[in-house]
């Protein structure tokens, strides 16, 4: 049986497929960052992990929450880069379409939802807030169903974590360091291989 890992991040990039490929970091609200956890999520050195589902919500103007979700067994022709991952997030915002969920590329489903509402369609996973004064990951068992919650370059606000904490989220840490977010899901995924999850 395939152990899916499953990662949410939340993101501050722009919902207009108007992205500026040139500029991800300034003009696009930091779609750089979003592009490296996608990458940290899926790559390895010869193929892509097709047991990870990626969750973003964009929350960037100018028609905040877009839901993007990334199937590693269905993803086709995306590139590790940068520039090619921020190609299809474009697609993905030029397909949607309002009141449905719309698989813009192989793979990539785009849809309007909000936090709560992410939430609730995976209440059967087992949740886990990465938080610097969270249980050290090496001291505890990860389930057979787990969702990972992390920020971009900002934090979850308050109230998403308090959400998060209703459906039983437990807050994980690994280490007292703040790392970029694409580093805590490299290192997820290497604690997860050393444990062999698959």
């Amino acid at each position: 049986m395939t152990i899916y890992r499953h990662f949410y991040v939340k993101s501050h990039a722009i919902t207009t497929p108007k992205i500026n490929l040139k500029d991800l970091p300034g003009s696009a609200g930091r779609m750089d960052v979003l592009a490296r956890c996608i990458n940290s999520a899926f790559w390895l050195s010869y193929g892509i992990r097709r047991n990870v589902i990626f969750h973003t919500i964009l929350h960037g103007e100018p028609n905040p929450p877009v839901y993007i979700r990334m199937e590693g067994e269905k993803l086709r022709k995306v590139s590790p880069d940068e520039r090619s991952i921020a190609i299809f997030i474009k697609k993905a915002l030029e397909r949607m379409k309002e009141g449905m969920e719309v698989e813009s590329t192989s793979g990539i489903f785009v849809s309007k939802k909000s936090f709560e509402e992410l939430l609730e369609e995976n209440k059967d996973k087992d949740f886990y807030l990465l938080d610097e004064k969270g249980e050290d990951i090496e001291s505890i068992e990860i389930s057979n169903k787990p969702f990972f919650f992390l920020g971009d370059y900002k934090d979850l606000e308050e109230g998403e974590k308090e959400i998060l904490f209703k459906y039983g989220a437990t807050p994980i840490s690994i280490g007292k360091k703040s790392y970029l977010s694409s580093h805590c899901i490299a290192i997820i995924n290497w604690i997860l291989d050393k444990r062999n999850f698959d």
